[in-house]
């Protein structure tokens, strides 16, 4: 299994907002975006499912941004997840066992409910601030050679597929 990119822009976006929190004023995602090396175009469209699961706030205007709802200790990875990717569930049938006509004599669905149950409780025991308090120094990394790449992307000259086609074109005008 792993996690996809919603949930892990997700927990960037607000370790992000968990670092500034301290700050009275709301954080831009463009601002998000320099930091982590992240598209803001995605963190937008992961802003929404946070802001409706109430853990973070936004604030229209030039001194708009986001901010936290809650303090950073209250907020578990899991809420983040399941903001952004839905329930956190290994198999359909953990949660519904209806779904799978095997359900009430498989061999494995214990150990799906129990590894379901056991990812459940890890991820809610890790809140924001826990992550918030290690190091960003992977993060600016990211983001100065994300930064340098969009730079380099800009300052490259425009080539044309044909070169000289062109040139042929005012030849013949001559």
């Amino acid at each position: 299994m792993r996690m996809n990119t919603r949930g892990r822009y997700g927990i960037q976006l607000l370790t992000q907002l968990a670092c500034h929190v301290t700050d009275n004023r709301p954080l831009g995602l463009r601002q998000v975006a320099e930091r982590t090396g992240l598209p803001w175009r995605y963190l937008e469209q992961i802003a929404r499912p946070l802001r409706r699961a109430a853990l973070i706030k936004g604030r229209i205007g030039r001194v708009g941004g986001y901010s936290l709802a809650r303090l950073p200790e209250t907020i578990t990875l899991r809420e983040v997840i399941e903001a952004t990717d839905g329930p956190l569930c290994l198999m359909n049938c953990v949660d519904l066992p209806s779904v799978c006509e095997h359900s009430p004599t498989c061999p494995s669905r214990a150990v799906w409910v129990s590894l379901t149950n056991d990812l459940r409780d890890v991820l809610s025991r890790y809140s924001l601030a826990d992550l918030a308090t290690r190091p960003c120094a992977e993060c600016q990394e990211l983001a100065e050679r994300a930064h340098h790449a969009r730079e380099r992307r800009k300052a490259a000259p425009v080539r044309s597929k044909r070169p000289g086609k062109k040139w042929r074109f005012m030849r013949t005008l001559e």
